[in-house]
């Protein structure tokens, strides 16, 4: 089904409400997902972080794993998110910023109206009956502007990291029912050309936050044996 995406509007939607009940199926078939440098720790915590590359670009983009093979999503059952932490990147669906229709370079709230959570008879309201915007709206567009900035500065990261020529493909081994499975196409952050690094430029990244964040990808990157366990799990219910 193809994405309707509508300008938010307090004549149009004035009687929408968002269903959020099973709020996460919409994304079970995803392997991974985009998270923000904010969250590094948390995720990494409970799943792998690894990076990928754009097509013929030096740009790089940070995605937690979910699964092992394309179409594989093992942290969502039923609409259910599996873990403790859910990424920021699923918190506001099906709200999201999008091109303004009149304004060049602006963002506006829009609604992804083909979207199975938007009806007009259960779930949270977007407007009072006075036209105003709902607490449930103005926290979600709240939640937007967040990430839009988070997001931004991840990209900022990102490019740091890239500009120091740190990032190396990597395939990850992991053993899943006494067999060896290879998760090839992914990039971690070097640790020996990070170890290796000038001093003064060691210090930059200091200085800039950006330590912790790295050692929490790294750390991550432990996690995937967590899922080789899980699709060993799920393969023992199923027999």
């Amino acid at each position: 089904m193809s994405l309707q995406i509508t300008q938010l509007q307090r004549e149009k939607h004035a009687k929408t409400k968002i269903n959020t009940a099973n709020a996460f199926r919409y994304t079970q078939d995803q392997h991974a997902l985009p998270v923000v440098v904010q969250e590094f720790v948390r995720v990494g915590a409970e799943l792998p972080i690894v990076f990928v590359k754009h097509p013929e670009k030096n740009e790089f983009d940070a995605v937690t794993m979910l699964g092992l093979k394309t179409g594989e999503n093992l942290m969502i059952v039923d609409g259910v998110w599996q873990g403790f932490y859910v990424p920021r990147v699923l918190w506001n669906h099906p709200l999201v910023l999008a091109e303004h229709p009149t304004q060049q370079d602006q963002l506006a709230v829009a609604l992804i109206d083909s979207s199975p959570m938007v009806n007009t008879e259960t779930g949270h309201s977007l407007f009072n009956e006075d036209g105003s915007e709902t607490d449930f709206l103005k926290a979600r567009i709240e939640s937007l502007r967040e990430s839009l900035v988070q997001s931004q500065s991840t990209k900022a990261f990102n490019k740091v990291l890239a500009d120091l020529d740190l990032f190396t493909a990597q395939t990850l081994s992991i053993t899943i029912e006494g067999q060896p499975r290879d998760i090839s196409g992914l990039y971690i952050v070097d640790e020996k050309k990070l170890n290796e690094l000038p001093d003064e430029k060691l210090l930059e990244l200091h200085k800039r936050g950006m330590m912790p964040a790295i050692y929490a990808h790294l750390m991550s990157l432990q996690q995937a044996q967590r899922l080789g366990q899980k699709v060993s799990q799920a393969a023992v219910a199923a027999a």
